[in-house]
């Protein structure tokens, strides 16, 4: 039955339907090894000719179906790495944004993983330690594709700047955002929301100006005695 559909060209039988799956996978697994057009078409023609040499041989339309099929999987392949490589330069990109001497920025674009979120989170922190910086501004108004595990990653910018001695001001909280933290369980009522960046900046300036005058001068001597 195999050879009657293959003479036929039954495209739409199930073993035509299985072969050509298979070729997808196959375009797509070779353009995760990063082979060109034309080296992925190359080798799916030697399958076919591997084929050939103990089948009957493949008819020009079956070739056709079978190439295209094998690119489809090899375009879809190449999306997946695009969107991957994209993901990890941004991940690797973003670094806590020195606005002054008291304030830092975080500012994240597009999707990314939890796990990244936190990598942020903490560097963050470290840059505040580090600057004695102790206002943080983290701004979501770019940040894609917001769930449960996302908003608590970073939104775990607010506990790190509080152990720190710092405040943290939360810009471009959208309803997306907003229904991720509800998720989350946490009260965005008891963290310092903002619309803005523009905003958060303001209010940032605004609590330097606060803790400059209230700042005790033998402490951030002492603070500063103990880094060296």
């Amino acid at each position: 039955r195999q050879a009657e559909e293959r003479a036929h060209g039954d495209f739409e039988s199930f073993v035509f339907r299985e072969c050509f799956t298979v070729l997808t996978l196959l375009g797509r697994r070779l353009a995760l090894l990063d082979l060109t057009p034309t080296a992925a078409l190359q080798v799916v023609d030697l399958a076919l000719a591997a084929v050939d040499e103990h089948e009957e041989p493949a008819t020009t339309a079956f070739r056709q179906r079978a190439r295209t099929a094998a690119v489809e999987g090899f375009v879809r392949g190449r999306e997946e790495r695009v969107t991957e490589d994209a993901q990890v330069r941004a991940s690797r990109l973003v670094r806590p944004l020195r606005v002054n001497e008291d304030t830092l920025a975080l500012i994240i674009s597009g999707v990314h993983e939890p796990t990244a979120l936190r990598e942020h989170v903490d560097a963050l922190g470290r840059a505040m330690l580090d600057t004695d910086a102790g206002v943080a501004v983290v701004d979501l108004s770019q940040l894609d594709e917001p769930n449960l595990e996302r908003a608590r990653a970073i939104f775990a910018a607010e506990e790190v700047a509080r152990m720190l001695g710092g405040a943290c001001i939360f810009s471009g909280v959208d309803p997306r955002w907003r229904s991720a933290a509800a998720d989350a369980r946490i009260d965005l009522d008891e963290l310092e929301v903002v619309p803005t960046l523009a905003k958060a900046l303001e209010r940032a300036r605004s609590l330097a100006r606060e803790a400059d005058s209230t700042a005790n001068p033998r402490w951030r001597a002492l603070l500063d005695r103990l880094r060296r």
